[in-house]
């Protein structure tokens, strides 16, 4: 990671940046060798799945990489605290980063693509490991800041109950086809990272030829309605019925 502290005028203009154009760009994050790491681990990873989607979650999931250390980076959380406060007026308390290193390949890639959806936090950061240099690759797509940050966890909920249908998204799918210039297409490059409100622009990855690989590092900073107790309430009773653990969000990025 090049980069350690950012000026306020750095900040403001990655503010500036997400806020006109949808996103902002933050060029050779990861040095050639920690890119070459990473990509040794996705290798890894895709193999022992079965040459199919995998995603690695949290940082234990990579112990000993760069994005274990990125994870807990003191400057990069510093910075995405400092970007969360000057778009929404609040210094976060959140002293981490949810993270997941997905890597889309064979059926299951493409099964994990065209997902539209909003993340349940303010600012969603992506920095491609491997990207298809032609064909299908996997392009960031979205409608940028396109709901607000809610107050409410319910008035959350009901937007993404209203996204998370097989008509809304056969609709979002059918208005790409018909009108791909209405969103904003993304091409990114392996190494660089991405910053955009994940919370309020509804996004989502083209597909990926099954026999190509796309792997990217997602961070989330700043969950909106972390602390909110029918949020809290929802996830014991949806991980009762499954029997399981259900997280407020997971990266699909």
């Amino acid at each position: 990671m090049p980069y350690s502290t950012f000026s306020d005028a750095q900040v403001n203009s990655l503010i500036k940046a997400i806020d006109s154009d949808g996103y902002a760009v933050l060029p050779d994050w990861a040095s050639p060798a920690q890119l070459k790491e990473l990509q040794a681990l996705v290798a890894n990873a895709v193999a022992a799945a079965g040459n199919d989607y995998v995603a690695l979650s949290g940082r234990q999931s990579v112990t000993g990489t760069p994005m274990y250390d990125w994870g807990n980076s003191r400057d990069f959380i510093d910075l995405c605290r400092r970007v969360v406060a000057g778009a929404t007026g609040e210094r976060s308390s959140d002293t981490s980063l949810t993270q997941t290193l997905r890597c889309l390949t064979g059926n299951g890639g493409r099964r994990e693509s065209l997902i539209f959806h909003y993340d349940s936090f303010v600012l969603t950061t992506i920095m491609p490991v491997c990207m298809p240099e032609t064909g299908e690759r996997g392009d960031l797509l979205m409608l940028p800041n396109h709901r607000p940050i809610r107050r409410s966890y319910l008035r959350n909920l009901v937007d993404k109950v209203l996204v998370d249908n097989r008509w809304v998204q056969h609709y979002l799918k059918s208005r790409l086809k018909r009108d791909d210039q209405a969103f904003t297409r993304i091409t990114m490059r392996p190494g660089h990272l991405y910053l955009f409100w994940g919370y309020r622009s509804l996004h989502t990855n083209m597909p990926v030829a099954e026999d190509a690989l796309r792997a990217t590092a997602v961070f989330h900073y700043h969950n909106v309605h972390g602390s909110s107790s029918l949020a809290s309430r929802l996830r014991k009773s949806l991980g009762t019925f499954k029997g399981q653990d259900v997280p407020d969000d997971v990266p699909q990025t």
